[in-house]
């Protein structure tokens, strides 16, 4: 059981998902960099634009360029999207998903209309970019704190897990009919302390799963959501739960076993 129950799967399963958002962060941290580096041109003002007796027509035609040259930078700006944050948001997606559906996923849709349109690169365009940026990055950041605790928590159970089926494996071969009435009770007792120390387990996990994932007051998500979307591809749901209370039962079905002989000695 060491090494193969419900808690250990679930550990490789955190890991891959503790990757897979890491590099989320990354890919926005690249496209921040990426936005940052396009200017934002302001319009020119409709002065600027017209041509008149004091400005050859020539010039104005150059003048008038600024908004295509800022049209393509929103093309810059879609590119380095497609690049960068594109593959990490539509990895797990079933349906193909247009470049301009992902922006809108993932910046708002008022964006990705902006991206798509004449409108050009402003600068305001560009500090709405960056501020969605900015939000992603802290969910980012609060998902990683969120997996960080879930960690420790399996972690912790699997430590536990890992010592009482180590003891149950050391005693395996071992002959009751030759234990005396003392080793039998200390081994019944141990077996009462193990699934009080598993019932606990129990309780606190179920507790957890009452509170939320936001720190600094009400709101955010349950944490008993966030579980169950973690582990929504491994075979069991709950994993610490499946693995405490199977081997709650073991021990159970062992203690009973010393009872029988211990009434035996009586």
């Amino acid at each position: 059981m060491t090494g193969s129950t419900a808690a250990h799967r679930a550990l490789e399963h955190l890991e891959m998902e503790e990757d897979a958002v890491a590099e989320r962060g990354d890919a926005f941290e690249a496209f921040a960099e990426r936005v940052r580096a396009v200017p934002a041109k302001t319009p020119a003002s409709a002065g600027i634009q017209r041509a008149t007796a004091a400005t050859p027509v020539a010039t104005a035609g150059v003048q008038r360029s600024t908004p295509e040259m800022s049209g393509d930078r929103c093309v810059t700006v879609r590119e380095a999207f497609a690049e960068t944050v594109r593959p990490h948001s539509t990895a797990d997606l079933e349906d193909e998903e247009s470049l301009a559906e992902t922006i809108a996923a993932e910046l708002t849709e008022d964006i990705a209309v902006a991206l798509a349109t004449e409108t050009g690169w402003t600068p305001p365009l560009k500090r709405a970019v960056l501020a969605e940026i900015e939000d992603r990055q802290r969910e980012v950041t609060a998902l990683q704190e969120t997996l960080q605790t879930e960690r420790d928590t399996l972690e912790a159970a699997i430590d536990e897990i890992d010592e009482i089926v180590a003891w149950l494996q050391s005693t395996a071969e071992e002959s009751l009919l030759q234990c005396d009435f003392e080793t039998l009770r200390a081994k019944h007792e141990r077996l009462a302390t193990y699934r009080d120390r598993l019932e606990a387990r129990t309780e606190t996990r179920q507790a957890q799963f009452t509170g939320s994932t936001n720190r600094y007051g009400p709101g955010g998500t349950r944490y008993r959501t966030v579980v169950a979307s973690l582990y929504s591809a491994c075979s069991v749901r709950y994993p610490i739960l499946s693995s405490a209370t199977r081997l709650y039962g073991i021990c159970g079905d062992c203690q009973e076993t010393v009872r029988a002989h211990l009434t035996r000695r009586v």
